[in-house]
C-alpha cells in the first residue's frame, strides 16, 4: 500500500514502481479534463480510470475488498473518505470467494484494520495483498476516481 498526495508526486515518483508514476501521470491530465462518472481508457484492460461520486458510508455498513488482477490507485477529487487496510493473511477467509471475472473478493473488516483518512488531492494505492475498504466516511459526498492497472503490466 502506498499513500500520497499529487502535489508531491513529482518528488515521490522517483521513489515508485515506473508503472504507477505512468498512471499518476496519466491520472493527472485526464484530471484537468474536469470528468464526470465512468470509464476513461488509458491502455484498453491494461490501465483505466472510473470517476465516480456516490455519498460516504458508515463503516459498518461495508465489507473490504481484493483484487487479484488489477492495482487499484484510489484518488480522492472531493469529501472526504476514509479506507480502512490491512494485509492479506492466511488466516483471513473470504466472506465472499473471489469472482476472477469482476475481479474481486470480500472480506469482513480486519481487527486490525487501519483507518486511512484522504482529503482531496490525496492517493492511495493497493496491490493484489492489500484488503482494502473504501467509501467510508461521517457524512456527505465523495468524488473520486480509481485507476486500475492490470498486473501484467508490472512483469
Amino acid at each position: 500500500m502506498i499513500l500520497g498526495t499529487m502535489s508531491l508526486e513529482e518528488k515521490q515518483s522517483k521513489f515508485e514502481h515506473a508503472v504507477i508514476g505512468i498512471a499518476l501521470e496519466k491520472l493527472g491530465k485526464i484530471l484537468k479534463e474536469n470528468r464526470t462518472e465512468g470509464r476513461v481508457e488509458i491502455n484498453g484492460d491494461q490501465m483505466y480510470v472510473s470517476f465516480m461520486e456516490f455519498d460516504a458510508k458508515p463503516m459498518h455498513d461495508l465489507l473490504a475488498e481484493k483484487h487479484e488482477s488489477y492495482i487499484d490507485v484510489h484518488y480522492l477529487i472531493e469529501g472526504e473518505e476514509t479506507i480502512g487496510w490491512s494485509s492479506q493473511r492466511e488466516d483471513v477467509d473470504a466472506v465472499k470467494a473471489y469472482d476472477s471475472e469482476q475481479d474481486y473478493a470480500l472480506y469482513e473488516p480486519a481487527s486490525d484494520e487501519v483507518l486511512l483518512h484522504l482529503k482531496p488531492g490525496m492517493y492511495a494505492v493497493f496491490f493484489p495483498n492489500d484488503i482494502h475498504r473504501p467509501g467510508m466516511g461521517h457524512s456527505g459526498k465523495i468524488k473520486k476516481a480509481v485507476v486500475k492497472v492490470h498486473v501484467g503490466l508490472f512483469a
